[in-house]
């Protein structure tokens, strides 16, 4: 065996340093690790990859939902917006004008998507856990995120099943309006929670 690979064990305990060793060698490996401030297993570790991971589905819901608008817009146009002859050179107003709403919702809903995947979370370092009760901090993250799931998916459920005939009648878009609401409160706050700004924010 090669001195130089340590052994599953040996390993599983570098990477937990939470249950101490009595083998000296990894024991103060485990304490030269732990003074990056950082735990694989930490359930502070955990909460962060778990806002990571709903962030990374809201965005893609959002992305998804993007796309159908996308699509929905191709196929408004074809059916509404006529190709110009000589008695008829311009589209009508009005087909043009939902036709650009569409395409204002898509953009609406791409730039949602980026700005839930890059939203700020608490810096993994010794400072932060110091200043701030940073896992009840990343649990209210978390919170937060649970809105701005509910929200990306009642927008991804509208934009899937609305119909270039609902979009000719104008309806369907005031629905957009309210779960947009409901997007933009939750990214409101979750901000405020991290700036300090907001009352969710722990108090030292």
């Amino acid at each position: 065996m090669n001195p130089a690979i340590p052994s599953e064990n040996v390993v599983r305990a570098l990477l937990d340093p939470s249950q101490p060793s009595h083998d000296p060698s990894v024991a103060l490996a485990q304490v030269a690790l732990s003074g990056f401030g950082f735990n694989f297993y930490d359930a502070r570790n955990q909460a962060r990859a778990n806002d990571q991971l709903v962030r990374e589905r809201v965005s893609n819901l959002l992305a998804d939902a993007a796309a159908c608008v996308r699509k929905l817009e191709a196929r408004y146009r074809e059916r509404f917006i006529p190709v110009a002859t000589r008695e008829q050179p311009f589209p009508p107003a009005d087909a043009l004008r939902r036709a650009k709403a569409l395409r204002d919702l898509t953009a609406r809903l791409d730039a949602a998507g980026s700005s839930v995947v890059t939203l700020e979370v608490p810096g993994a370092d010794p400072i932060w856990s110091r200043l701030r009760d940073e896992l009840p901090t990343l649990h209210r993250l978390v919170a937060f995120d649970v809105g701005l799931a509910t929200s990306a998916t009642a927008l991804y459920e509208r934009a899937s099943t609305l119909t270039p005939e609902e979009v000719e009648s104008d309806g369907g878009f005031a629905e957009f309006e309210a779960d947009f609401e409901v997007l933009r409160k939750a990214l409101v706050e979750r901000r405020a929670l991290l700036s300090g700004s907001g009352p969710a924010l722990p108090q030292n």
